[in-house]
């Protein structure tokens, strides 16, 4: 039996209509972007989130762009990440005009190390101010990655950053209705960034994301910074981007925010399946951590064998996906920033051995026996 890595058909099934009777709507009003479709969902997105604002805008990556780029850091300054992520973190970090400045993970959780962190700072520090030994930029931010889905210990973070006096910002880009402690993400620092890429658990029929934040100034300034730099037409107080969210995407991400505990619901109890089924195999598989309610974007395991064992399962017809193949400090795009290989041991491993398994609301059991099944076939 084949198994999808992902299958949005499901989903289309089940939402379908509902979304094209709403986009109809807009079509027929002739208001293409932001509007009110879009408004109501930013005001839903905020209180599913429990943050003051929401502000949508036209992808993931520009969320995190934006939300560094109107938060006054200083320019070159540097900002501690993670190397293991989607480059888009990176990307927004250098589109602002700062340096990304990479610390190791934790093992088992596979996000950005509190502990690594706050050694690094105190390693680094000059007078009371940190300092990027690479650069020799001063460090102003840290933007921890709610990996696979999994929510960063951003409540950690909070100290070491107020203990240093940096901003904290959070990329919750994979871990829509994720908690940690009952705190959402999303609800962290000075802002978080969200993607809604159609394969996210809260995704768009296209492209979409969005900036969630406590603050009034951070959000007003987004929405300038969104719409060109204007708050009001034709005129402009900063120089800023056309990041506006598109009217029917706002329809398809309010229509879907209503099923998402529904649907997280569903990965959960998908994981634990997967879980079960893979007890006592050479894999090592997510860690369960208390007081964690992990969203599950990806169900990531581990093994030395994971090119050899996507071979086998794609030879059966289960898709698989690797997230991530390098890290972003062995990426060409980086290299300029001097880091080598060996220098952040565990998110190498994390990139070497990481093989995501189907994960999406609609897997049945059945096919989660399949993949189990052929999963032991290969390591008899």
């Amino acid at each position: 039996m084949p198994v999808p890595f992902l299958d949005l058909k499901q989903q289309y099934a089940a939402v379908g209509q509902e979304i094209i009777s709403g986009m109809t709507e807009v079509f027929e009003n002739t208001a293409y972007i932001l509007g009110p479709r879009v408004k109501a969902f930013e005001e839903d997105f905020a209180a599913f989130c429990g943050t003051a604002h929401c502000v949508a805008v036209s992808s993931g990556t520009d969320a995190v762009h934006a939300m560094l780029a109107v938060s006054d850091l200083p320019r070159g300054s540097g900002v501690i990440m993670p190397p293991n992520t989607f480059t888009a973190t990176a990307e927004g970090v250098v589109l602002a005009g700062l340096v990304p400045v990479f610390v190791d993970v934790a093992r088992g959780t596979w996000n950005l190390c509190p502990d690594a962190v706050e050694a690094f700072l105190e390693e680094n520090s000059r007078s009371g101010r940190p300092v990027d030994p690479k650069s020799g930029a001063p460090v102003s931010a840290i933007l921890p990655v709610d990996l696979y889905g999994r929510p960063a210990e951003m409540a950690v973070f909070e100290r070491i950053a107020e203990r240093f006096g940096l901003l904290l910002f959070e990329d919750a880009c994979q871990a829509h209705g994720a908690s940690r402690q009952g705190r959402m993400a999303g609800s962290f620092g000075h802002a978080a960034a969200f993607s809604f890429y159609p394969g996210k658990n809260l995704g768009a029929w296209g492209e979409g994301g969005a900036v969630t934040t406590n603050s009034d100034a951070v959000a007003a300034a987004i929405r300038s910074f969104r719409d060109h730099g204007s708050s009001e037409k034709y005129f402009y107080e900063r120089i800023g981007h056309n990041y506006r969210m598109e009217a029917i995407q706002g329809v398809v991400l309010g229509v879907k925010l209503r099923y998402l505990p529904d649907w997280n619901r569903r990965r959960a109890e998908a994981a634990i399946r997967y879980s079960d089924l893979l007890a006592g195999l050479p894999l090592e598989l997510p860690v369960e951590e208390e007081g964690v309610v992990n969203a599950l974007h990806l169900y990531p395991v581990h093994t030395p064998a994971r090119r050899e064992l996507g071979v086998f399962l794609g030879g059966r017809g289960i898709g698989t996906g690797l997230h991530y193949p390098r890290p972003l400090h062995l990426q060409k795009a980086y290299a300029g920033l001097g880091y080598h290989e060996g220098d952040f041991p565990l998110s190498e491993y994390n990139s070497a051995c990481n093989i995501t398994l189907p994960m999406f609301p609609e897997i049945t059991p059945e096919q989660q026996q399949e993949v189990a099944d052929a999963i032991r076939s290969f390591f008899a």
